[in-house]
């Protein structure tokens, strides 16, 4: 592993990345395809970049696709524990001692782990950006994966497992999730089902999720803030080529399955109804914008929604209600929530299962597309304010295979969007209406 291309586990199972001396890589910069690639190690690294000197701060995020939740072996939550864990600092420091340093020159920097993604997170002010990188040098060369830290970790991880037990919310979308994709991946719990399952994580699995994971294959660079790019990448391509090359990975693709109702008995007051239906398209360019304009028809836009207007304003029947669609390279599909009355809970189902068969046998109204694009063609910008915001929104339309600048082609679509158009969408997927509900509600008496 000493020059970066024997992608063999390191014969001291405490390393994490490579630590052996090695001759930097000359600074090589690529641009293919409207892309910029960093050549690091005979690797070519993808990088999202937007430089703005608006404010003297820098952002950057070393974002790993493989290390998500999904790739969690069976019935353990690697992923969470193994990203937590990077959050106890480095062993020569300590959790504390390591965020005392961070802390005297307002440096942050955060692991954490999405369905995909393992994603280590570093924000600092302009003047301290060297300092930054080395203190993102010293956690990935030597993270404190001791028996100790990995003690307090699961203690941590056990404790917000129990608080999560009171959270009905999360225990209905758990029990969605676990309805609608069925032996996949994304019916397990980023947490686990059980305590245990969080106390059998070993260190040797953390260490061996972390020298999979933290591999140059699986890296995209996002990077952006009041900075010289091209001596940042420099500085930033001497400190990877201590990863190994490691593998790539594909991302799946699950779709929603339509299941029976499944009730789980709490005790509560209110009836937690989630629900989730298919949406089979083929591209996420070409139909993603019509679904979001049909989604928001439907149920994502608050008051003047279908659901909305129909659950809460005419019948009173809850306090909200709400249907959009999720639109990733993972999944397509709409999902939703209400929360209503234990004795509305029935009569809110099948009320939610006409109105959605309504609008996929007919379509919305002229009146509701012009609102619909009145208010998306106004909003979208208003999410890309901060330099954060933009250069998350660039690295998810890298992930979803989208043109990096792809808000301006969405505004234009939408804008030229007509009512035939996406009414033809609309009727085109009438899968929307096969809704799988589940419920958290009443214990029987």
């Amino acid at each position: 592993m000493a020059n970066g291309k024997d992608n063999k586990k390191p014969n001291n199972d405490s390393e994490i990345v490579e630590k052996a001396a090695t001759k930097a890589n000359d600074f090589r910069l690529l641009h293919e395809n409207a892309m910029d690639f960093l050549v690091i190690n005979g690797i070519k690294v993808p990088v999202i970049s937007e430089i703005s000197s608006f404010l003297p701060v820098g952002h950057l995020q070393l974002v790993f696709i493989g290390g998500g939740n999904i790739f969690n072996p069976n019935k353990k939550p690697l992923a969470k524990v193994a990203s937590t864990l990077l959050n106890f600092g480095t062993k020569k420091l300590g959790k504390v001692g390591f965020a005392n340093l961070l802390d005297s020159k307002a440096v942050s920097i955060n692991a954490s782990v999405g369905q995909t993604t393992l994603t280590i997170e570093v924000d600092f002010l302009k003047e301290y950006e060297d300092f930054a990188y080395e203190q993102l040098h010293s956690l990935l060369s030597d993270p404190n994966i001791t028996e100790s830290s990995l003690k307090d970790t699961k203690t941590q991880l056990q404790a917000a497992f129990m608080s999560k037990q009171s959270d009905f919310d999360y225990q209905a979308m758990t029990l969605l999730n676990k309805n609608v994709f069925a032996n996949t991946p994304l019916a397990y719990p980023a947490l686990g089902n059980k305590v245990s399952e969080i106390d059998s994580i070993t260190l040797r699995e953390v260490r061996e999720y972390l020298q999979d994971n933290l591999a140059l294959a699986r890296l995209v660079v996002v990077i952006g803030g009041d900075m010289n790019l091209s001596s940042s990448l420099e500085k930033l391509t001497k400190m990877l080529s201590m990863l190994p090359q490691g593998t790539q990975i594909q991302i799946p693709n699950y779709q929603v399955k339509k299941n029976p109702l499944k009730i789980l008995r709490k005790d509560t007051q209110q009836a937690f109804i989630y629900f989730a239906s298919p949406l089979n398209i083929d591209s996420l360019r070409t139909e993603g914008y019509k679904a979001q304009v049909a989604g928001f028809i439907l149920g994502s836009s608050g008051f003047g929604s279908r659901l909305m207007e129909e659950i809460r304003v005419k019948r009173g029947l809850a306090y909200s209600a709400y249907m959009y669609p999720n639109l990733s390279k993972i999944t397509t599909s709409f999902f939703g929530y209400i929360q209503t009355a234990i004795d509305k809970q029935d009569t809110t189902i099948a009320l939610t299962q006409e109105i959605v068969r309504d609008f996929v046998s007919k379509g919305a109204t002229q009146e509701e597309l012009d609102s619909a694009k009145q208010f998306i063609i106004g909003n979208k910008p208003l999410n890309e304010e901060t330099l954060s915001q933009r250069l998350q929104a660039k690295f998810m339309n890298y992930y979803n295979g989208l043109p990096l600048d792809y808000k301006e082609e969405f505004i234009e679509n939408v804008k030229n969007l007509d009512l035939q158009t996406l009414n033809d969408f609309i009727l085109a997927h009438p899968e929307i209406a096969n809704l799988t509900f589940s419920v958290v509600t009443k214990q029987n008496k």
